[in-house]
Order: structure tokens, then sequence, then C-alpha cells
């Protein structure tokens, strides 16, 4: 007890000392709080996206291998059932399966936004024949959640979301240029090469529409009007396949296969390879969207990862430096202690304890301090990194015509960086900041035994004098 109060006594003793010790493991343990909740709360969230999108396996046609492959007279040249889509379904390493599929179309009477001539003007068939060009472009799921513009960019501000067979939503712009209303039924056609399916479709919605008409110019200024944004009708995958397809040619398959475990990726795609995928399909987690989603809170985590162990090392060099200083200065107070009979074990005792009980008040309000400093300086940090990401995307360049259909080439489309975090200041961050204070404590407390046992009593009295 005896060595406790006179530990307590000597922090008073020595206030100009011991509070530059204590501004020094304040800053480390601040500084550390920060970085490890940042850390920590950008950890989990990229795990997060990994399950989510890096768990998302897509089944794509290779435009480039396709094309080889008909010119060499291959017979995996073609288009694979919609049957085969519905068996990859099956397979044991998936979590769900969300189906997807558009077509371009047109229509006699619903027309569309840019569309001068109304629905008259042909286009070749590909046959030698000519067909009325698509105006339209249909776009469908199972899975109305996952549309997630929606909430964003796109509201619905009159009716609701489709539920049902045969049921749209339109946007705003084209239910005003054909005056349009919920509850009126439109009759479209579809798709590439192929106009003999019907569909009349009920207007359950109609929606503002905030995204860029057309996702690169050059799309307008060839007449493809039929890929401006406000032309798309959005419905359900059943609605798309009620119409009796009997093969997914004309329609561009975008099913999303969530696999139960990330890793099993190559597994998945031995079974669907066995189940007919000829080689001119990729099966592929789409990489480009997970590094776009989680590219800024990577790069904030290695940031304050780094940040973290210079201030580690820096402190650390800077802390021991001060507690030598500090016991070399005490040496003549050491001596007369050992002079008086106390030994080496119990004067080491008290000066680790003076070194925990700092280590200690700098730890409670450095919990307090750097819990309120995390979120601001988490949501900064975010902010630039998006903001560089931004800049720097060229996604939208990025086009091909491939499929009768002009394609991005841009795989990170329809994704945006995850802009947001939450920090906060958890149970194993506390656990980890305390480990590292009792690192700290321990290191300022075992310079001072180092100095006490090198140096005899009556040699520390000696040099006083």
């Amino acid at each position: 007890m005896y060595l406790l109060t006179n530990a307590m006594k000597n922090l008073l003793r020595n206030k100009g000392r011991n509070i530059l010790i204590a501004v020094v493991t304040l800053a480390i343990i601040i500084s550390t709080v920060v970085t490890l909740t940042i850390n920590n709360a950008a950890s989990k969230v990229i795990d997060d996206i990994r399950l989510d999108i890096g768990s998302r396996v897509e089944i794509g046609q290779d435009y480039m291998e396709f094309r080889e492959a008909g010119l060499d007279g291959r017979t995996d040249a073609k288009y694979i059932p919609l049957e085969s889509f519905q068996s990859f379904a099956e397979s044991d390493y998936l979590s769900k399966t969300i189906e997807n599929a558009e077509m371009y179309a047109w229509s006699d009477t619903f027309f569309a936004i840019d569309d001068a001539d109304k629905g008259t003007a042909l286009r070749s068939d590909g046959k030698g024949g000519e067909v009325l060009n698509e105006t339209l472009k249909l776009i469908t799921t199972s899975e109305p959640a996952t549309l997630t513009e929606f909430g964003e960019s796109r509201n619905i501000i009159d009716g609701r979301m489709f539920e049902n067979l045969n049921e749209c939503i339109i946007s705003q712009d084209i239910a005003r240029l054909n005056n349009t209303s919920v509850g009126d039924v439109i009759e479209i056609k579809g798709a590439s090469f192929v106009n003999d399916k019907a569909f009349n479709l009920t207007v359950v919605g109609i929606y503002s529409d905030e995204t860029d008409a057309y996702l690169h110019p050059m799309l307008a200024y060839n007449g493809r009007f039929a890929d401006n944004r406000r032309n798309e009708i959005i419905a359900s995958f059943d609605t798309l396949m009620t119409a009796g397809w009997e093969s997914n040619f004309g329609l561009k398959m975008n099913n999303a296969y969530y696999l139960k475990n990330p890793d099993d990726i190559k597994l998945f795609e031995q079974e669907v390879r066995s189940k007919g995928l000829p080689v001119t399909y990729n099966v592929n987690i789409n990489q480009d969207a997970y590094e776009k989603v989680s590219g800024p809170l990577s790069s904030m985590k290695g940031a304050v990862t780094t940040f973290m162990v210079v201030i580690l090392i820096l402190g650390a060099i800077v802390l021991a430096l001060l507690s030598f200083m500090a016991v070399r200065e005490r040496k003549y107070e050491v001596g007369v202690l050992r002079a008086m009979g106390m030994e080496k074990g119990k004067v080491a005792i008290g000066i680790f304890a003076e070194a925990v009980m700092i280590a200690a008040i700098c730890l409670v309000i450095g919990l307090g301090t750097g819990s309120v400093m995390a979120q601001p300086i988490a949501s900064g940090i975010l902010e630039g990194n998006v903001a560089a990401a931004a800049e720097e995307d060229t996604g939208a360049n990025k086009f091909l015509f491939a499929g009768g259909q002009m394609q991005t080439d841009d795989k990170a489309a329809g994704f945006e960086p995850k802009s947001e975090i939450q920090v906060n200041l958890g149970m194993d961050v506390i656990i980890q900041i305390i480990i590292i204070t009792l690192g700290l404590a321990a290191l300022s407390g075992m310079i001072g035994v180092v100095v006490i046992t090198k140096y005899e009593p009556l040699k520390i009295l000696r040099e006083r004098n």
C-alpha cells in the first residue's frame, strides 16, 4: 500500500515531467483509438460488401470469344437455352438467385422520348428484310428491392412498385409524352429481330428520374434513343417469361447468382461448365464493382493503418526517451530509498505503478476524446477518397457494340462507391486499446527498472555528491 501511496505522491511532486509523459501517452492513445475505430469499422463494411458483391456471380456472354467461335464455325458459338440459366440456380453452392433480363422493344401506340418518327422508322432485320426500329427497353427483375436507384435518383411519385404479372412502372417523362396515367394499359413488342412477342402491361407506378438520360452522349448522337433511360419500362422477370421465350436470343440475361461462400467461385464454375455452359460465356465475380464500391474504404483503411503504425513506433521511441531521462533525473531519489534498505524490486514496482497510473488516466481521457473525433475524421477521409475516385473513374467512356446492342464495357456501371460509414467505439477496440496502453506503461516502467538495477545505491549517492 505504501508503494502505491508514494507513487501517487511522486506524480504530484514531479508534475512537469509527468505531464510531458502524459501528453505523449495521451496523443498515442487518442491516435490509436481513432485509427483502430475507423479501421475496424471499415473492415466490417468491406466484409459486408465482399459478401454482397463479392459473392455475386454473373454469367454473361464473352462477345469477342463468341464472335471468334462463329467465324471459326465452332459448335459453341450459340446461345444457351433459358433452361440452363434455371439449372444453374439449383447449385448447392448458391444461397439465392436473382433473375434479371432486358430486351429492346417497340410499339406503334406507345412512343419513346427522342423518337421523332413515332415508331415508324425501319431497320434491317439481318435477313434481307426490314423491321421497325426498337424504341424502348424492357427491364425486368425477380427482386424489385435490387433496383437500388429507387430511393436515390429515382422515386415513385404516383402509384406503387410493380408486384404482379403484367404490371410495370414508367418514367414521368414518357408518361407525360404519351398522356399515360396509373391504371392505363400499354402495348409493346420485342425483341431484337423477333417482333412476335407482345406485352399488354398495366402501368401501376410512375417515377421521377434524375439519372443521366444516356450513359454516353455517343448513344444519343447515333439515334439510339432506345438507350435513353427515360424510355425504360420496368417490370417483373416473370412478366417477360410469360411471353413464351424458348431461348435467350434477343434477351440480355443478367442473372445474379449469390454464393454461400465467395471462395467457391471456381467450384461453381466447374459445375455450370459440366451442365453445358460453353467457353463463349464467362463466369465472373464482378471484381470491378467490388473495387469501385469498396475502393475508398480500402484506401482509408490503408491510410489509417499506416498512420497508426507510424504513431505507435514514433510515440514509443519518444516515450522511451522521456522515461529514460526521467529516471536518470531521479537517480538520487532511488539511491536514498535503496540506502534506507528498500529492495530493488519494490523500488521498481513503485516506478512501474507511476507509469500505470499515468497510462490509466490517459486511457480514460483518450477513449472519450478518440471516440468523439473518430466519426468526423472518418467522414472527412472517406469523402476525400470518394471524390478522388470519381475524378479517376473513366468507366462511362467504355462502350462496345456487341450482340446487336450497344453494351457498356464498364462492369462497375450502376455501382457507386460507399460514401458513408458509421464509426462506433466497440468492445473490441476498447480491449485493443487497453492492451496497447498496458504495453506503453510496461515500456515506460521497464526503462526505470533497467536503470535502477544497473546502479548500486552508494554509487548513485557518490555521483550525486
